[in-house]
């Protein structure tokens, strides 16, 4: 059973898409990008200092499971998977840290600032699926992940 879930991917399925039996190509993607997500909440929840740091992983399907590898943090595939492998050639998500340059317009113009977030990044032949959720961290306390969005 993949981590964190309840349900068969036939199952899961036929919850997302109404129908049951095999689930499409997509569903399996988005069973994938809902496991890593699971996964990637359930670490900053069992976090216990400030100083936690993510670490990188890929989810593939393996027949009826999901397996789950750490990535070194140092390797291309780790800080941009898209970058690294071109084409996946079976579902594959990754679940990553990293940091993005937000504007925000105030009174005195326009303020440059870094924000880590969290990405998810599924890839699937030609279908690719991509969700982001902002950390937020304050002094002395582990950080809390926010909601995931689509871009």
């Amino acid at each position: 059973m993949p981590i964190g879930f309840l349900f068969s991917i036939p199952e899961w399925s036929l919850l997302v898409t109404g129908r049951s039996g095999t689930p499409p190509r997509i569903a399996t993607i988005e069973y994938l990008v809902e496991v890593a997500k699971d996964w990637t909440l359930a670490r900053f929840e069992a976090a216990e200092s400030s100083e936690f740091v993510l670490v990188p992983h890929r989810f593939e399907l393996r027949g009826p499971r999901v397996r789950r590898h750490a990535l070194s943090p140092d390797s291309h595939e780790a800080a941009s998977p898209f970058d690294a492998i071109r084409r996946a050639p079976a579902p594959t998500v990754w679940s990553h840290s990293t940091s993005v340059t937000l504007l925000a317009d105030c009174e005195t113009g326009t303020v440059e600032f870094e924000q880590e977030m969290v990405e998810i990044l599924a890839m699937d032949g030609e279908t690719v699926l991509a969700e982001a959720a902002a950390v937020i961290r304050i002094p002395g306390i582990a950080p809390c992940l926010g909601p995931f969005h689509c871009p």
